[in-house]
């Protein structure tokens, strides 16, 4: 019998080609570039556009690599990325989300590194809801961690340096 052999298509080639491209999107060295050229935040198309990638393949990447705790990301009311950063790495923070910190900071030579919704609301002259919301974010990024009705210091939170 004379039968051609049997071609098998290679399975395991877009596998190997998506995890080439995570490979490069989580790289160190890449999101720091990318955290120094778009200091306000990385987003997606960001990342898409620096390396080459369709939007919706950037976008599975960094889903996968948040789901896996590489990447952070902050989103919007509706679960949309707004912008990401490596996990262990300072994210960029609103006015407000620095102040708290550095204002947990400074407490930090008066006592417990503590702070409370209503007293930073009255030291900072803003809504409650707006102190809530940047501690929320605070603790999601792993710069501050919820203890009862306070929120204490990590130590990636206490590296926090910003000028006044």
């Amino acid at each position: 019998m004379n039968q051609s052999p049997r071609i098998l298509p290679d399975l395991l080639a877009p596998m190997n080609d998506f995890v080439r491209k995570s490979d490069q999107v989580i790289d160190p060295v890449a999101m720091d570039y990318l955290a120094k050229r778009h200091p306000d935040g990385i987003r997606v198309i960001d990342i898409a556009s620096y390396h080459g990638l369709l939007f919706l393949e950037a976008h599975d990447i960094v889903e996968i690599a948040l789901c896996a705790r590489q990447l952070k990301a902050r989103r919007d009311q509706d679960g949309d990325i707004l912008f990401v950063w490596r996990a262990g790495t300072m994210p960029p923070l609103s006015g407000l989300e620095k102040t708290l910190l550095r204002q947990a900071q400074r407490d930090l030579d008066a006592g417990p590194d503590r702070i409370f919704v209503e007293g930073a609301a009255m030291d900072l002259r803003v809504g409650p809801t707006a102190v809530r919301k940047a501690l929320e974010f605070l603790v999601s990024a792993d710069l501050l961690t919820r203890e009862g009705r306070a929120y204490a210091l990590t130590p990636l939170g206490r590296t926090e340096g910003d000028p006044e």
